[in-house]
């Protein structure tokens, strides 16, 4: 019966002159040895992104925003960590392959939800319809998918449109009331493309 009680006793004193086993979590993180393919938190490449949406479109908790303003004319995406549950499908659905990619940061030790360190975003530059003013997409976006149908672009008007302004700069557009045969030579949505080439009169 007292066997016990010496083990114990003998485990307890080596301790007192014994290193702590535990690690100093978070402050020293060089004993986490993470395997390859660990999916820590989410992280956008400036670069690589091109705004399309498609990670907040297939995120299951909805841990990704798009927050477009019209005014600042620029596309927000933005990653919740708090809601984030690093599943790794913005990853595995990037269209551009490296736009945003897990890394093997997982610590968020945090105060505060709202903290600037639980989120993470990329801003982009937007592109409107110079007819209704309604959004068509990020502009690296389009520049994308440019370069991706090569001289298939020049078939689509907003595409070869692109490519025309290397040799003039398009003047200023207004948005206007009705759709004008001028509209074709315009960066417009495909609803007021569709309503150019179908109408009767102008």
């Amino acid at each position: 019966m007292w066997l016990p009680k010496i083990r114990e006793l003998k485990e307890a004193i080596g301790s007192l002159f014994s290193a702590p086993y535990t690690t100093k979590f978070p402050a020293d993180m060089s004993a986490v040895d993470l395997p390859d393919g660990f999916r820590g938190k989410p992280k956008y490449d400036t670069d690589a992104c091109i705004g399309c949406g498609t990670c907040a479109q297939v995120c299951p908790p909805g841990a990704i925003d798009i927050i477009d303003d019209k005014n600042k004319m620029t596309r927000t995406l933005r990653v919740d960590y708090n809601r984030c549950m690093n599943c790794g499908q913005c990853e595995e659905k990037c269209i551009t392959e490296t736009g945003i990619t897990m890394t093997k940061d997982f610590v968020l030790v945090l105060t505060d939800r709202s903290d600037p360190s639980a989120f993470e975003s990329v801003e982009k530059e937007l592109v409107v319809c110079e007819s209704c003013g309604a959004i068509i997409g990020c502009k690296d976006h389009l520049a994308w998918i440019k370069d991706r149908l090569g001289a298939k672009a020049y078939a689509h008007p907003n595409l070869l449109l692109w490519t025309q302004e290397q040799f003039a700069e398009p003047g200023p557009a207004e948005v206007k009331s009705r759709i004008r045969r001028e509209d074709q030579m315009k960066q417009v949505c495909a609803k007021c493309r569709y309503q150019i080439v179908t109408a009767d009169e102008f």
